[in-house]
């Protein structure tokens, strides 16, 4: 962890330099800037930038190193951005070679129409444990019907690949300060800087992935299905419904054949109580009608619960917008909302809660507290270097400038 300083060597002749240790041995840096030794990257970087402020960590450096000031907390996050930009151009570079190599365009699509007929047909449940979940479902007859007719399919979790990709925010760094704004409050809009963050599981098996755009993200995730060889499999997606994500996942994945998509419960839950308040007069009318609406969504029913929201006496709604803004959004999502119900029967996924904890591992904990703000690169940079701790890349990283880009247990 402390310095180390090198007397460097230089060989010259006539005809000019023959060699010149300080170059050649080393790459050359710009600047007063000095070499990081892959300790002080795991604990500068890993142990520490993923986990505490820059300032928090340089004070435990210097402490480690009794150089008290060696290392200020500007080098420390300069030398964060610097490695986690690295490691995206890495992966964009590894993407496009994965990309080529199965005759993939740059973008993420099938170059040859041969490929498509690699692709698979759907490998679902069977008729039979389809039939006693749905029989287990506490309905009438009639709503058992409309059960079966749901169109979104119960996949094999053991033929299938869960990816859950979301967005997330963190406050904005302003790009100048005003000195004579100090103390006074905030502008009333606050802008953020955004990270797509995407987990991919199969088979006990995980890999996280993080960048500065949806698109972006979904080439990374193209090229690891590639990689790993889960083409084979139905890749069933997990999103919290903003429609630019799932415009975003079915266009860059059109040509999958064996592909899902599933609204998240909890999301739909929470959209549906959201909205209700901002809706309806009176609490108790409220959560009676709430209880109606996701009652009926729980078990796939998107044109019963539709239908008794139709129902509502307009002397209860108070901002008929709103309202209206709810069964827009049930009927824009049909396609994506399945009968939870058998589902969970089924042993399913019904959440993308695990996409949502990994947010907050890659983003949420470090950025989005003690009202902290950041640049659009130092924010995407310290993302990509936590996926890289999350997905124990960090030490071939370090030691070979490699990363496996492979499933991990």
């Amino acid at each position: 962890m402390g310095r180390f300083t090198f007397e460097t060597h230089r060989g010259e002749n006539q005809e000019g330099s023959l060699f010149d240790t300080a170059r050649d041995v080393f790459p050359p840096l710009t600047g007063p800037e000095w070499y990081k030794t892959r300790g002080f990257k795991e604990i500068g970087l890993i142990y520490g930038t993923t986990e505490e402020s820059y300032r928090k960590t340089t004070a435990l450096i210097n402490r480690i190193r009794h150089q008290a000031g060696a290392t200020p907390g500007r080098t420390l996050r300069e030398a964060s951005q610097s490695e986690g930009q690295r490691i995206m151009e890495y992966l964009e570079q590894q993407a496009k070679t994965i990309l080529q190599a199965h005759h993939f365009t740059p973008e993420g699509r099938p170059a040859e129409a041969a490929i498509l007929g690699q692709l698979t047909e759907p490998a679902v449940m069977s008729c039979q444990s389809v039939a006693q979940a749905i029989a287990a479902c506490p309905v009438s007859p009639p709503d058992r019907r409309q059960i079966k007719h749901n169109p979104v399919v119960y996949e094999n979790p053991e033929e299938t690949v869960n990816i859950s990709v979301d967005d997330v925010g963190a406050k904005k760094q302003k790009e100048h300060r005003d000195p004579q704004a100090k103390g006074q409050r905030p502008a009333a809009e606050t802008k953020y800087v955004h990270t797509t963050v995407a987990h991919i599981e199969h088979g006990g098996n995980s890999y996280t992935l993080a960048g500065g755009s949806v698109v972006g993200v979904l080439r990374l995730v193209i090229a690891f299905v590639l990689h790993n060889g889960l083409l084979k499999y139905r890749l069933q997606f997990f999103v919290d419904g903003p429609r630019t994500l799932q415009a975003a996942i079915l266009h860059a994945l059109a040509w999958v054949s064996n592909l899902g998509l599933i609204l998240d419960w909890y999301h739909l839950e929470e959209k549906c109580q959201m909205q209700l308040s901002l809706a309806m007069k009176g609490r108790a009318i409220r959560n009676q009608v709430l209880k109606q609406v996701t009652h009926w969504l729980w078990y796939g029913g998107c044109d019963r619960a539709i239908a008794g929201l139709h129902q509502v006496d307009p002397a209860h709604i108070k901002n008929k917008k709103e309202f209206d803004k709810l069964i827009g959004y049930i009927e824009r999502n049909k396609p994506y909302i399945p009968c939870y119900a058998v589902r969970k029967h089924l042993g399913l996924r019904n959440s993308s809660n695990r996409g949502e904890k990994m947010n907050d591992l890659v983003v949420s904990e470090r950025q989005k507290h003690q009202g902290m703000s950041w640049s659009r690169s130092g924010s995407v940079a310290l993302a990509v270097l936590t996926a890289l701790k999350i997905n124990q890349e960090h030490p071939q990283w370090f030691e070979k400038g490699e990363i496996d880009f492979k499933l991990a247990a």
